[in-house]
């Protein structure tokens, strides 16, 4: 009798996509990103194609992609991340986290998201019922930057998509895409109470950001350390410790605990920004610029680290430069293609520049940013053009918050200089109506005052001003100034 032929031993990694997905989470899980990527080169290669009958295998096929994706990012090859999150939501339509991770991770412009959305086989993969419900949530997640609508939208005439829309208003993602678009419209309150309404550790980089915005030094102490003793290896965590520094002024120890931040989760973009964020607060526009680059490697679909760079410049008096990245940011914000440049040259193609921004910007604090340096390189018209588009896009997002007063301030400034005295009072008037008892502002009001003539007035102005600021420079040399007019005037009366 001959030997028993033994069978053929192989790998169930290599020839199950069930078992290469866990294998895979494992060596990420380890720190292993290489060695998961291998795996994929070891397996069979017709188990990474996805079958137009076999749902279930989609599905298995769409978590190892998602594996393949973190693997890929984890080393740096961001681009191919982003093409393996999108052939996992071609292979199932309905596979949540690589749109989550797609659209945190800002990997494309969110033109190219919508498009990539509209692509996917959703009615085929999915019952109606079902599809409805997963394409409203999508689209919900792709208007994070949107502004919110002033009126409910319309309810569908479909039963299905209705019923669907119904549902998915109810859901905890909903509430956290209006609690994401809440914070990109200042609305920070509003934003944080929805997330109270839902688990008070949920979009912890969200919440973070709305307690710092809202100078809650005391709320984001408490709910960084109870985030470190809960998940002391989440990046979030030691992120919001990170905030609680930068928020009482302490930006060495800021930088210190987002290090360890990032040390978690390289590819965490809003880490970056908050590190960046640091650096200008101590005027290292240097080092400042070189985190907002890193940021923007990490999120070249979001406009928010060319924007910062764009202040940067600014702030270093290079407006050309400024110019450049505020308008890659209005870009970015506005879904649009860049426009070829001018041939020109000199001033010409600095007003085209200025030009293009006003055009495209659908942002209001790209617009505000912009107008800043259009006015640092003396453009005073196309400064006050792109205010008046900040100031228009601000109140289409619903009630201005204070710091929107910045912008009336502006505009105050900018009709001083064209004297046009009466329309600044009337700005800084508006800034004083949403943003009482600042001294800057009373003080710019008793200058136009005092440049139109109106001395007594402008000496009560500056006297406001001081009553809130007593240390207001302006203030107190256009004081000195004025009195000395009134009673350079007094004696003339008399004599």
């Amino acid at each position: 009798m001959g030997m028993p032929i033994l069978p053929i031993w192989v790998d169930p990694r290599l020839s199950h996509l069930l078992c290469l997905g866990v294998a895979m989470r494992a060596y990420l899980a380890a720190k292993e990103p290489a060695t998961a990527l291998s795996l994929l080169e070891e397996c069979d290669p017709s188990l990474m194609e996805p079958r137009t009958t076999d749902q279930t295998h989609n599905r298995a096929l769409a978590g190892v992609l998602v594996s393949q994706a973190r693997a890929l990012s984890a080393l740096e090859r961001r681009e191919a991340g982003a093409g393996a999150l999108a052939a996992a939501l071609r292979a199932d339509a309905a596979c949540y986290e690589a749109l989550h991770l797609l659209l945190q991770q800002h990997a494309r412009p969110t033109q190219q998201e919508s498009e990539l959305i509209d692509s996917l086989p959703i009615s085929s993969q999915l019952a109606p019922a079902e599809a409805a419900l997963v394409c409203g949530a999508y689209k919900a997640r792709l208007q994070r930057y949107a502004p919110l609508p002033k009126t409910p939208p319309p309810v569908s005439e479909c039963p299905i998509t209705a019923a669907a829309e119904e549902v998915r208003s109810r859901t905890a993602e909903a509430a956290i895409s209006l609690a994401r678009r809440l914070a990109a419209a200042c609305r920070w309150k509003e934003a944080l109470s929805t997330l109270d309404s839902l688990d008070p550790w949920c979009c912890a980089e969200i919440r973070a950001a709305c307690l710092l915005e809202l100078n809650n030094s005391s709320q984001l102490f408490v709910f960084a350390h109870e985030l470190v003793n809960a998940y002391p290896n989440s990046w979030t965590a030691w992120f919001a410790v990170g905030c609680y520094y930068y928020l009482i002024g302490k930006s060495e120890f800021a930088r210190r605990y987002l290090s360890k931040a990032k040390s978690i989760e390289p590819g965490a973009g809003c880490v970056w920004l908050a590190y960046g964020h640091s650096f200008a607060a101590d005027n290292e526009h240097d080092q400042a610029m070189a985190a907002y680059f890193k940021a923007s490697q990490l999120m070249p679909g979001c406009h928010l680290p060319p924007l910062y760079v764009g202040v940067e410049c600014s702030l270093l008096y290079n407006t050309s430069m400024a110019q450049r990245f505020l308008l890659r940011a209005a870009l970015l914000h506005n879904s649009v293609e860049a426009e070829p440049e001018s041939e020109d040259s000199g001033g010409s193609e600095s007003a085209l520049g200025w030009e293009r921004i006003l055009r495209c910007v659908t942002c209001p604090h790209a617009a505000h940013e912009a107008a800043a340096a259009a006015l640092a390189a003396q453009r005073v018209g196309k400064a006050r053009r792109l205010w008046l588009r900040a100031k228009q896009l601000a109140e289409d997002q619903g009630p201005l918050h204070p710091r929107w007063a910045a912008t009336y301030d502006a505009l105050g400034h900018v009709s001083r200089k064209q004297g046009r005295y009466e329309e600044a009072l009337q700005w800084h008037e508006k800034a004083l109506s949403i943003r009482p008892g600042h001294a800057p502002t009373y003080s710019a009001m008793g200058l136009c005052l005092a440049l139109n003539g109106q001395e007594a007035k402008a000496a009560d102005a500056l006297h406001t001003a001081l009553s809130k600021d007593p240390d207001d420079a302006v203030a107190l040399a256009l004081l000195d100034f004025i009195v000395e007019a009134l009673d350079a005037q007094l004696d003339g009366e008399w004599d």
